[in-house]
């Protein structure tokens, strides 16, 4: 190895993942930065952010895959902060949700960030540093109206795959988890859970007004994965404007 440093993302093509590389891609704490994404879009993320910054197509899901990645990643720099923002939602009503989409949905919203936290937190361990950012969702705290009970149920389970991790990998990696509510992200705007109206409806319910930017989740990611967090760990941030005071 190098001595050289590097992050991994998951979920980098697009909304709070990409954000997140992108602040990695300008901190000169990270030689690399590695993205990963089931989308091909990802590509074009790291041709547009150029050198030091690599992208993986493939999904959390396939743990062999995923293992490939860390290791090819672990070959040139050594791993310091690793990001699970990768996820998905569907909405399902229960009578009507059958064990397929069960499944699928909790094997890439937690079951992925299993495999990722699997592969890359012992070399981090090991080294006696590392930082890990669980990223859930308010439906994990309060249930979701929009995304299923899949979904709410990966999201809770994410809260205490962090929890557990934060207590078998102290002292040496800080283990967090950051909570976004609804922000302007294509899993808010694309996949059809929300329209306009809802949104509105739900800016009105909350104490700041307004849809979270994707960056201002990644600002939050960031300083998880930085010094200014080296007494933070087992945490759950909430950047919801306000919502968890709902």
């Amino acid at each position: 190895m190098t001595g050289q440093t590097a992050a991994l993302v998951t979920g980098a093509a697009s909304g709070i993942g990409k954000c997140v590389v992108e602040r990695f891609a300008a901190d000169d704490r990270h030689d690399v930065v590695a993205c990963i994404d089931i989308d091909p879009a990802v590509t074009e993320v790291a041709d547009e952010l150029g050198a030091g910054v690599r992208a993986y197509e493939c999904s959390v899901t396939d743990y062999d895959a995923v293992g490939a990645v860390v290791e090819q990643v672990e070959a040139n720099a050594a791993l310091q902060s690793v990001v699970n923002n990768a996820g998905t939602s569907r909405y399902a009503w229960i009578g009507d949700l059958d064990p397929e989409e069960w499944h699928e949905i909790l094997d890439v919203n937690l079951t992925g960030q299993y495999n990722v936290a699997h592969h890359a937190t012992p070399p981090m361990f090991e080294r006696e540093e590392g930082y890990l950012v669980n990223v859930s969702s308010g439906a994990g705290q309060h249930g979701s109206a929009s995304g299923g009970v899949h979904y709410s149920a990966a999201k809770a389970g994410v809260l205490g795959l962090t929890k557990g991790l934060a207590k078998q990998l102290a002292p040496h990696v800080r283990v967090n988890c950051v909570v976004p509510g609804l922000i302007d992200t294509p899993l808010t705007t694309d996949s059809g859970l929300w329209d306009e109206d809802a949104i509105a409806a739900f800016e009105d319910d909350l104490p700041l007004g307004r849809v979270g930017d994707p960056d201002e989740v990644a600002r939050v990611i960031e300083f998880c994965c930085g010094p200014g967090a080296a007494y933070v760990t087992g945490s759950v941030l909430n950047v919801d404007g306000g919502g968890a005071l709902s």
